[in-house]
């Protein structure tokens, strides 16, 4: 795996004792899954209603936890759009009960009128300069925006939308840190080569609305394990990238490395072999589960585990370290619903 935390092949490394703790980079903590929406339109760009109604309606018919406008940089750059946004989304969030932010959509145009990728900026007080065409512009304003955290949105929407085949930017990837299921592209495959090149990015599937139907477009979430349900523990949440993509509403999966480490975490100092454990929850004790998966990079299947009927399946895996490499777990739903983990990047 290309990147900054890849190790050269072969290393030789002696498993640690049983006594030596978890290994660097370990985060540990007790988190719930929250289900939210991170990119959605109203009429401040292409979309309908306003920012306030989109937050109602997702809190109370499309009782999500999280919900986050964001309409397109060129449009909500308008005199007044941001500042009214950013004041509605104030006014109905509520600490411990809902979280209502904004951001923008940032889209790329070089040449006009081909795109290259779009993608939302979150954590901002300020707008980025909108005519910015070049994405290695965009870029460079990430890296310099202490407070910005942003996301791949709908890669390979479009053929062209897949960033210059993920050209790899160590100064910004500490900001891009999510990459969007929704949008039509070949996904799965986009997701492993983003990987695949250095980016540390973690699954989220959003509906990416332009109707009022925010929370109720269908039943994709992006998922959060988070501290409590707030503006600040999801900025963590996303910068730790302890996210996950899911089709069903109310369904999680979660991938832990050595027992207690958190996806998202890079370890090192890890040892010879990686002991992951996956599981997946569904709140519906109707539903059930057929298979957990997990794959390394190239989309390399590590292996897999059939599930028995139920709400709840779990799995364990060895996984031989000879370098550095990241760890990608997939659950399916017996209604063929399909829930990705964040990676979990480990180097011996």
């Amino acid at each position: 795996m290309a990147g900054p935390d890849a190790a050269a092949p072969g290393t030789d490394a002696a498993q640690p004792g049983p006594d030596a703790g978890p290994p660097t980079g370990c985060v540990q903590g007790t988190f719930t899954a929250r289900f939210g929406d991170l990119h959605a339109h109203t009429s401040y760009s292409d979309g309908e209603q306003t920012p306030a109604d989109a937050f109602d309606y997702a809190r109370n018919v499309g009782k999500l936890d999280i919900m986050v406008v964001t309409d397109h940089l060129e449009q909500v750059s308008i005199p007044m759009r941001w500042w009214n946004c950013r004041s509605q989304a104030d006014a109905r969030d509520a600490p411990g009960q809902f979280v209502a932010a904004c951001g923008y959509e940032y889209a790329s145009f070089d040449p006009l009128p081909i795109s290259t990728g779009h993608d939302n900026v979150f954590f901002n007080s300020s707008l980025f300069n909108a005519t910015r065409t070049d994405f290695h512009d965009f870029y460079a304003d990430l890296a310099g925006c202490d407070s910005c955290v942003s996301q791949f949105n709908h890669p390979g929407s479009e053929a062209t939308q897949t960033w210059n085949d993920f050209e790899y930017d160590a100064a910004a990837d500490p900001k891009i840190a999510m990459f969007e299921f929704n949008g039509g592209g070949p996904v799965w495959d986009l997701y492993f080569a983003a990987l695949d090149k250095g980016w540390h990015v973690s699954a989220v599937y959003n509906q990416d609305n332009h109707s009022a139907n925010w929370g109720t477009a269908d039943t994709h979430r992006s998922g959060f394990f988070m501290a409590d349900l707030t503006r600040e523990a999801l900025k963590e949440a996303m910068l730790a990238r302890r996210s996950f993509s899911t089709e069903d509403a109310n369904a999680s999966i979660r991938l832990m490395g050595q027992g207690v480490c958190w996806m998202g975490s890079r370890l090192a100092g890890v040892g010879a072999t990686l002991s992951v454990h996956v599981e997946a929850e569904d709140q519906d004790a109707t539903e059930s589960w057929t298979t957990l998966e997990l794959f390394g990079p190239g989309k390399t299947p590590l292996g897999s585990q059939s599930c028995a009927a139920g709400a709840t399946c779990a799995a364990d895996f060895q996984v031989a370290l000879t370098g550095g490499t990241y760890v990608v777990a997939r659950a399916t739903q017996a209604d063929g619903e399909v829930l990705v983990s964040a990676p979990l990047w480990a180097v011996p």
